[in-house]
């Protein structure tokens, strides 16, 4: 027996750690006995069912101090358990970032895995894959969900197995490019319904609701609102909070596209209410959407204004890394409300939504680039094992055909190689690529010759004059020795090319004409016909 002493799974804050025990008195194993870890596990299954989950946070912290004081063996099943859910549920409340949580995922699912627990196991892949799929890591996430499919057949138990099949269809849904055709959903439509069937043949009602909630999801995608409207309104409003939740999120979103106000306000003040009570950001973020887009559409002003207020107090309080694409609603939807009313914010939150749809874009792609990769070994290893079933047959009747057959196949196996080589030097190339964009992104200044440093927020626009480049901003004009093309290169996406000899910030333009730009205060920049249609796709 050893305690466990890996310091990753623990809030380290020492601050956090001693103000939230000063308030441990108020919970409810207060002034009681600790027997074992299972004390904590039914308190806290107790309190979460009163949805008071401030003190379950607590009583999770009160458990891991117990956990260290106390000899608990590291593969114990009761702190394998209470390890996972401690993780889960600090992610879900903020409390941990998701790269934190990863990392303890990892740690967990390779102890399970070492003592062959394997409903950790499952859970723990099923977490990782859930971990990803929030950060839009989709090729990391189809893997793990991959692992996640093949522990949960081992383990043999079907509510994990059906777990795992709702996970697949969350991360193959979100691996689809945008724009969506309505026959690209129809494999998942298929996959939904077989799901469904098989939840419901094994009991597994928790599965159903979540197999019916996505299915009402593709329907929508389809444009089949009809069919979406029959699934969720089977779904009883007396289910868990996350189910009824997302019921009314999606209910949202067939009022939206039928722009029915009526009923859109009705699911909006329905989602809001049960979205409060989950107490976690992401999800009140979501309904806020909703909220403000409803105010646009019904020309209620004040309510716009409130729920732009409440949607950017939330996004200050988020972990940006995760859930992109209701980052890129968040941000669209302000731009939309800021629209005639603040050009700086309406820019900034049209750059954000544009920065947010190339990650997502990007993302997009490598997990496309990983389920083909896996696609494409199964079917390498099921046609391997189909021609060495054959060569095996025919060895025993010709040998010198079965060498000649081991010959063909390794000249197959050379060329597939030498093809797989080729496809990793592109695939770095790519991500190479991809790194420059995030880097550029997220650049604060650029450093000249002189090693000046000007911070981008501040440049106004570049000009180019012969070997030299001019840096203005509204202080000053800084000279460095460069090339205009160079300097462009080092940029973020929200500096334009708009002529030959001049670079602008789009984050100080004014106005413009056909031949002009106006950037604030009152600077008049030549526009050039042949970098027109570059300004008007940015904008």
């Amino acid at each position: 027996m050893r305690k466990p002493t890996h310091k990753f799974v623990w809030i380290t804050s020492f601050v956090w750690r001693y103000v939230c025990l000063f308030f441990l008195s108020s919970t409810s194993l207060s002034g009681q006995e600790i027997r074992s870890l299972d004390d904590f596990v039914l308190s806290i299954d107790s309190l979460e069912r009163a949805n008071k989950m401030e003190e379950v946070t607590l009583t999770y912290l009160q458990g891991s101090d117990w956990v260290l004081s106390n000899e608990v063996a590291e593969d114990d099943p009761v702190y394998l358990d209470f390890q996972l859910k401690r993780t889960r549920h600090l992610l879900r409340f903020s409390q941990i970032a998701v790269d934190s949580a990863i990392q303890s995922y990892q740690h967990l699912y390779q102890t399970a895995s070492r003592s062959k627990n394997y409903e950790i196991e499952t859970r723990s892949l099923g977490f990782l894959a859930n971990a990803y799929r929030s950060k839009s890591e989709l090729g990391k996430a189809f893997e793990y969900n991959q692992k996640e499919i093949e522990a949960a057949r081992r383990s043999k138990m079907n509510l994990l197995y059906g777990r795992a099949l709702i996970t697949e269809m969350d991360i193959a849904y979100n691996s689809l490019p945008s724009p969506m055709e309505p026959s690209d959903l129809e494999e998942l439509v298929t996959k939904g319904t077989e799901v469904i069937r098989f939840s419901e043949d094994n009991e597994l009602p928790s599965v159903v609701h979540f197999g019916k909630l996505y299915l009402s999801k593709f329907y929508i995608k389809q444009n089949e609102l009809i069919k979406a409207e029959e699934i969720l309104f089977s779904i009883s409003d007396e289910e868990s909070l996350p189910v009824t939740f997302s019921k009314y999120e999606h209910l949202c979103e067939i009022a939206k596209l039928r722009n029915d106000l009526k009923n859109y306000r009705k699911y909006t003040l329905e989602f809001k209410t049960r979205a409060y009570k989950t107490k976690r950001t992401f999800v009140a973020l979501n309904a806020h959407n909703y909220l403000l887009d409803y105010s646009l559409q019904s020309g209620a002003a004040d309510s716009a204004s409130f729920y732009a207020e409440k949607l950017e107090q939330n996004l200050s309080e988020v972990d940006t890394t995760k859930y992109l694409d209701f980052l890129d609603v968040s941000y669209a939807t302000l731009a939309d409300y800021y629209k005639g009313k603040d050009l700086n914010k309406e820019l900034r939150y049209i750059s954000y939504s544009a920065t947010v749809n190339r990650l997502i874009s990007a993302r997009q792609k490598e997990a496309f680039s990983a389920i083909m990769k896996y696609k494409n070994e199964v079917q390498e290893l099921e046609s391997e094992n189909s021609n060495l079933a054959k060569a095996n047959s025919f060895f025993k009747n010709n040998l010198l055909l079965s060498v000649g057959i081991l010959v063909a196949l390794a000249i197959i196996a050379i060329l597939i190689f030498q093809k797989y080589k080729k496809k990793a030097v592109e695939a770095a190339e790519i991500r190479e690529e991809k790194q420059h964009l995030e880097e550029s992104v997220h650049k604060q200044f650029i450093e000249l010759h002189n090693k000046q440093r000007i911070h981008l927020e501040d440049l106004k626009y570049i000009k180019a004059d012969r070997n030299y480049v001019e840096f203005y901003t509204s202080e000053k004009r800084y000279v460095d020795r460069h090339v205009l093309s160079s300097v462009l290169e080092e940029l973020p996406p929200n500096f334009i090319q708009v002529h030959r000899s001049y670079v602008i910030n789009r984050n100080f333009i004014k106005s413009h004409s056909r031949s002009t730009i106006f950037l604030d205060p009152d600077i008049e920049i030549p526009f050039s016909r042949t970098f027109r249609n570059r300004l008007q796709l940015s904008l």
